[in-house]
């Protein structure tokens, strides 16, 4: 992965040398111009200045305006007249006689162009003058910015030309750099016309520019690619860690539907016949289980909770098919679920599951704040035939509430209370109450976590027939629970309290 980007950019370089150097060609016109652009402004107004305070004589006090700093600038070589009598005078201080006889022609202005001669293969410089009763002024321009421009950010990589399209200058030709980049193999080059001077600018590049842009793509580009490389290695790094989080775990899980139901019998222990079943969610993360007592805490303070219910209740409606009729299977749910419109968008995406074979608990550890609103959606589940039981009756928050207020009339006594049978513990009177007031109400009861003989007889004995534990079975797969029937066992049963055979599911495990 850290590798990736650098080899990316080897098998890209050949593909980008290309567009970079041309972008970096016009990045060199666009200085060129601006540059120009720059010098002309400065040389106007300078030169226009310096020339109203010319007396033409060479006295002092044109020796002095010619070598002022604010016109003997850095785009000035050398500034000199040559008065219609007397000698000449320069920035130099001597005159140069040579150029009295300047041969050129006047531009509207009323300024003319022309050129240094030629000597010895150096390059000839411009050269702005101006001619008034017989007075010679001139300006030699400095040549060297070309050289300092075309030579960044490499030697020898531009060729520059000025050719003058005015008729009366087209003697005027001005080559700067290394002219064999003409001919070269793919050679680029643009033009640029100056309407106002009729001067037209050609800048050309060829192979060194392209070896420039290259050897830039690589060593800007490793930088950038290697600096992506770590991004790329650091982010899979703090991916893997997100996803070994508990967090990146669950979503991962709910990705690849790693929650499945495992199922525990609610038998009669009356006939010891299979009435139900409670949906118990189990993690499956490769050959391993992991109970809901890992990480449903955490799933519902995240908000996972609603879509691991989904995942779990879609597969119970597949595992009804395999589990005889009329066995019922029960799913737990959070508040959440009945608060908002959760199940019911559940169900409707389910095409509405058999309500007789579907049914549903509510926790009371977990309390409903908006219970209004549960009982609005409880009731239009009603209508469908859903029914509801309180999960954990006793423990928590509000059961009785739950009973008036959200219309539910079955029950599931906790393994917290079972477990006092047989002990001295005080909450085997809570116990005794539950199932008396549960008598008394017409409460379908189930007692789960039920382990032994002992509080199953203890149960029998008070009318609580419909036993979920591991005294008949623990939680299994569907595989197994299909095939499963109950041990056969000898208990006492009073046959004063009649049983039901009903019941409901669950994301929580018992055991």
């Amino acid at each position: 992965m850290f590798c990736t980007p650098p080899l990316l950019l080897l098998l890209l370089t050949p593909l980008l040398t290309g567009p970079v150097t041309q972008q970096l060609l016009k990045a060199k016109e666009r200085e060129l111009l601006a540059y120009q652009a720059e010098r002309n402004k400065v040389l106007e107004q300078d030169i226009k200045a310096q020339l109203l305070g010319f007396k033409f004589d060479c006295g002092a006090e044109d020796m002095a305006l010619l070598r002022n700093p604010d016109y003997y600038s850095r785009h000035i070589r050398l500034a000199g007249l040559q008065p219609a009598q007397g000698k000449g005078c320069s920035t130099l201080g001597l005159g140069l006689p040579q150029l009295a006889d300047i041969k050129g022609t006047p531009l509207s202005s009323g300024f003319g162009l022309t050129a240094t001669k030629r000597s010895f293969g150096t390059e000839q410089e411009l050269m702005v003058y101006v001619k008034h009763s017989g007075n010679l002024a001139y300006w030699i321009l400095n040549n060297s910015w070309t050289h300092e421009l075309l030579h960044t950010p490499c030697q020898e990589c531009f060729y520059l030309e000025f050719t003058h399209h005015d008729p009366a200058l087209e003697h005027l030709y001005f080559p700067r750099g290394n002219a064999a980049i003409m001919g070269q193999p793919h050679a680029i080059k643009l033009n640029h016309m100056y309407e106002r001077q009729r001067v037209q600018q050609t800048l050309w590049a060829g192979t060194a520019l392209r070896q420039y842009a290259a050897e830039q793509i690589r060593h800007i580009g490793l930088i950038i690619a290697l600096s992506l490389g770590l991004l790329l290695l650091a982010g899979y790094w703090l991916l893997r860690n997100y996803r070994n989080s508990l967090d990146g775990l669950l979503k991962l899980g709910l990705q690849r539907r790693e929650f499945l139901p495992f199922y525990q019998p609610i038998v009669d222990s009356r006939t010891h016949e299979v009435v139900g079943h409670e949906a118990l969610i189990r993690w499956r993360r490769g050959e391993n289980f992991i109970p809901p007592g890992v990480f449903i805490d955490f799933a519902e303070r995240q908000g996972l909770i609603i879509p691991m219910t989904e995942q779990l209740v879609s597969q119970v409606v597949v595992d009804l098919k395999l589990l005889a009729s009329p066995q019922w299977v029960s799913v737990n749910l959070v508040a959440a679920h009945v608060e908002q419109t959760h199940l019911q968008e559940m169900l409707l995406r389910l095409h509405w599951p058999d309500p007789q074979r579907l049914t549903f608990e509510l926790t009371e550890r977990t309390p409903i704040s908006d219970m209004k609103s549960a009982a609005r959606e409880m009731a239009a589940l009603g209508l469908r035939g859903y029914h509801f039981k309180i999960d954990d009756f006793g423990t928590g928050y509000g059961g009785f509430a739950y009973l008036q207020q959200l219309g539910i009339s079955r029950i599931k006594i906790d393994k917290m209370f079972i477990d006092t049978i047989g002990t001295q513990d005080l909450k085997r009177n809570v116990l005794d109450a539950i199932i008396t007031f549960g008598h008394k109400s017409g409460m379908e009861m189930i007692a789960e976590g039920v382990e032994n003989q002992g509080q199953l007889d203890y149960l029998a004995e008070r009318g609580v027939y419909l036993i979920q534990g591991y005294v008949f079975a623990k939680p299994m797969p569907i595989a197994e629970i299909a095939n499963w029937h109950p041990p056969v066992k000898m208990m006492k049963v009073n046959p004063s309290h009649p049983g039901k055979h009903q019941g409901m599911p669950s994301t929580d495990s018992k055991h």
